[in-house]
């Protein structure tokens, strides 16, 4: 699925949805935020997950999911079959693929992502604005959810990476991210920080109200930057990460208005690059994929912690490096932040071979993708996921 802000001609992605838990959440404050603490970073084990391929998957993915069972379940968005992959982690092989019609009175257009809610309630994505389906693994039923889209905007946007935006489900209803097509360097201050982040869905009906979750204000007033943004959700609150901005937005209901955390990189300045108004695309690329930004927002619930991906800024060598940036960033850190979104600590993984846009929770840890093109050991028939395992330092 494809919902974007009008110049950008890359953030395509596939899809998850995450498990919206009530909101009851304490008030939070920048000054409630400290970083002086580190108390924990990722290290790589070693042992990794290593699963074959078939000639028509790609080892780069366009959504992944894990779903725990009895035994473990690895999900994987293949644009090119246009199917759902479901592999076996224990047996490291293929278990099933989800096929579906494109047209006819079984057919649904074409297949864009999905989210899996749980083994009988496996929500399906398309390329229809405002359409989307809820089946089983058997794929015994196939019913069909068509939302209503707030006059003026477009979406739900369901995206795997690079900028998370994973609906967020509560008994009949879905918190989901929404957006105003707009052209980039006409945004202006007053325009952005009017506008609404998110609409809350009922699956019964489809009828869909704004949350009071908008735009921080003050994101335009040093320049242009992109508007991109990611949202997670824990069990007490949702949280927004932008593109360009250091702080946090955090709501602890659907109708109630967010509330601003710090949460600085230490690998990124304090004054973010603006954007001309009247860049061309080799410029608007350059800044996408090389200026310092923040792009995906995870929430484990395993540990009860969030992953921030931050990209300091990087010098690159011509257009050729750039189309490869889009994928395959070659310099990020993960910040680790509590259920509080206090920072534990921050783990920067240069030129190690990583990418930062395939990644899943399960329970031991954060597993991210190992099949990088510069990676020595690099297996192209083979999906390969090394864990990040959070430890105490000193430990």
């Amino acid at each position: 699925m494809i919902i974007h802000f009008s110049l950008s001609p890359f953030f395509r992605s596939g899809i998850f949805i995450m498990l919206f838990a009530c909101f009851s959440c304490g008030n939070i404050s920048e000054s409630d935020q400290s970083s002086n603490n580190v108390a924990g970073e990722l290290r790589i084990n070693e042992n990794s997950i290593q699963i074959p391929l078939d000639e028509e998957t790609s080892h780069y993915s366009m959504g992944l999911d894990y779903f725990k069972s009895e035994r473990p379940l690895l999900f994987n968005f293949n644009p090119l079959k246009k199917c759902i992959q479901v592999y076996d982690i224990q047996e490291k092989l293929l278990s099933k693929e989800m096929t579906f019609e494109k047209e006819g009175s079984e057919g649904i257009g074409s297949l864009t992502g999905y989210y899996v809610h749980d083994l009988d309630s496996i929500f399906i994505f398309t390329n229809t604005p405002g359409t989307m389906y809820l089946t089983d693994l058997e794929q015994s039923y196939l019913s069909p959810i068509t939302l209503e889209i707030p006059d003026g905007y477009v979406g739900p946007a369901f995206q795997s990476a690079p900028f998370n935006a994973n609906p967020i489900i509560r008994g009949d209803k879905m918190l989901a991210k929404v957006l105003v097509p707009a052209h980039i360097p006409d945004m202006e201050e007053s325009q952005l920080s009017q506008q609404f982040l998110s609409t809350e869905f009922s699956l019964d009906n489809g009828k869909g109200n704004f949350s009071a979750h908008k735009y921080p204000k003050g994101y335009l007033e040093e320049g242009l930057k992109a508007p991109y943004y990611s949202m997670a959700a824990s069990p007490d609150r949702v949280v927004y990460s932008f593109f360009a901005d250091h702080r946090l937005q955090v709501a602890e209901g659907v109708s109630s208005g967010t509330k601003t955390v710090a949460a600085k990189s230490q690998y990124l300045p304090e004054i973010f690059p603006s954007l001309s108004r009247t860049a061309v695309q080799l410029e608007y690329m350059t800044y996408l994929f090389t200026s310092p930004r923040y792009e995906g927002l995870i929430y484990d619930k395993y540990r009860e912690i969030y992953y921030r991906f931050c990209y300091p800024s990087i010098e690159i060598s011509g257009q050729e490096e750039i189309n490869q940036l889009r994928a395959y960033p070659k310099d990020f850190s993960i910040m680790i932040l509590d259920s509080e979104l206090n920072i534990l600590g921050e783990t920067r993984l240069t030129e190690r071979h990583l990418v930062p846009n395939n990644v899943f929770v399960a329970e031991e840890g954060l597993y991210i993708s190992a099949n990088h093109p510069d990676n020595p050991n690099l297996k192209e028939d083979w999906l390969e996921f090394k864990l990040l395992e959070l430890v105490e330092v000193g430990s």
